[in-house]
């Protein structure tokens, strides 16, 4: 009987054993997993609510080296697939998540239809090395002989990856590239700190940039205890270049410079007692009522050009994602390791990174379904039947 070995039981582990149980007759399908439960960072998407894709999929949403590669697994309708395992699901804007807005209710649909097929999960099973030349997966208890191998191990990002072998060392061991891992959709460190708005949200359009680059995104941030965090810094942390870059805050990114000026003008002139309140948060007008500012322009120009200085990211424990893995050069267009016939990469392991909203989670189980029907193409083919 042909076995595949699935190296992790995360979003495109599970997704990917479940697809080729049932579509492949006589395979046996063995899931190794380092921790002691599947699906662990799955739970914690979208806020416990599971954001599972959206609607928006272009393949300007992702980075990574020759990131065109993975434009056609991108195609993969993910409303119909998830319908087909009786899981219902609803955009919210673009936002596509489950109809519960319950992430274990994906875990327990995907886990428990795995099992049915069956699917075999092995926990505590910590991949050390593969020995291709034997066809053997090596862990820390044991060994198991593959035809078939697909690394589905995820990255280190976030606190639930449970990591305590580096997985990257199983491809570094096969001689194959694997791109520095930097932290991604990540808080940012700021100087100095504002301790005193903790806590406080703004939304806005926010402008991340250098001597020689700029990138800007429109949505919320807020401040934490050593920076900024929210959903538009996230996205922008994927463009911080490791040396102090400066971050542009337009609270009034509905007003031109000129109505704002307008505006504050008439205020200035009504002479409130507390200027600031009913313009921005409390807290914040706290904070800009003590710079003592009294032109317009001062007003204008701090409402719409704040500045922070960025000095540094959350580590890896704090990311969503990691930009780096395995550079996608090396493998074919079906996620075949070219070195390594036999041999795939799925999800997060592969240098690919996606935006907030969706995106990484999509691309786990697309690759997923890309990877399983490229095997079975291959089964059927070698075996004659249609």
């Amino acid at each position: 009987m042909k076995r595949i070995i699935i190296i992790g039981a995360g979003a495109s582990g599970v997704m990917c054993s479940l697809y080729l149980k049932k579509s492949i007759d006589d395979i046996e399908v063995i899931v190794l997993e380092q921790n002691a439960s599947p699906l662990k960072k799955l739970l914690a998407t979208g806020n416990g609510r599971c954001n599972l894709s959206n609607q928006n999929m272009t393949i300007d949403h992702y980075c990574g080296e020759n990131i065109e590669k993975i434009k056609s697994i991108l195609d993969y309708d993910i409303v119909d697939e998830f319908f087909k395992l009786g899981i219902l699901t609803k955009y919210q804007g673009n936002l596509l998540y489950p109809r519960s807005e319950q992430a274990l209710t994906v875990k327990n649909c995907l886990y428990e239809q795995a099992m049915n097929e069956g699917v075999i999960f092995l926990y505590n099973q910590e991949v050390k090395s593969i020995d291709y030349n034997h066809s053997c997966v090596l862990t820390n208890h044991q060994s198991f002989h593959f035809n078939e191998v697909i690394f589905a191990m995820g990255s280190p990002a976030g606190k639930l990856s449970g990591q305590t072998f580096d997985r990257y060392q199983i491809f570094k061991k096969l001689k194959l590239k694997v791109n520095p891992l930097i932290p991604c959709l990540v808080q940012m460190k700021s100087k100095p700190t504002f301790p005193a708005l903790k806590g406080v949200r703004i939304k806005g359009t926010f402008t991340l940039f250098d001597q020689h680059h700029s990138y800007r995104e429109k949505g919320e941030m807020l401040f934490t205890n050593d920076g900024v965090s929210g959903i538009a810094i996230m996205q922008l942390s994927r463009y911080f270049n490791h040396q102090p870059m400066t971050l542009e805050i337009d609270m009034f990114d509905d007003y031109s410079e000129k109505e704002l000026s307008d505006l504050i003008s008439l205020r200035l002139k009504q002479d409130h007692q507390h200027f600031y309140e009913g313009l921005v948060n409390s807290k914040i007008a706290t904070f800009l009522e003590k710079k003592n500012l009294h032109s317009v322009r001062e007003i204008v120009n701090i409402l719409k050009h704040f500045q922070i200085t960025i000095i540094g990211l959350r580590d890896e424990s704090f990311a969503q994602v990691l930009k780096g893995g395995l550079s996608l050069n090396e493998v074919d267009e079906f996620l075949e390791i070219k070195a390594y016939p036999h041999l795939y990469a799925i999800g997060e392991v592969l240098d690919v990174a996606g935006h907030c909203g969706g995106y990484n989670l999509h691309f786990a189980f697309a690759s997923a379904y890309w990877v399983s029907k490229a095997i079975e193409r291959t089964y059927y083919a070698k075996n004659n039947k249609c």
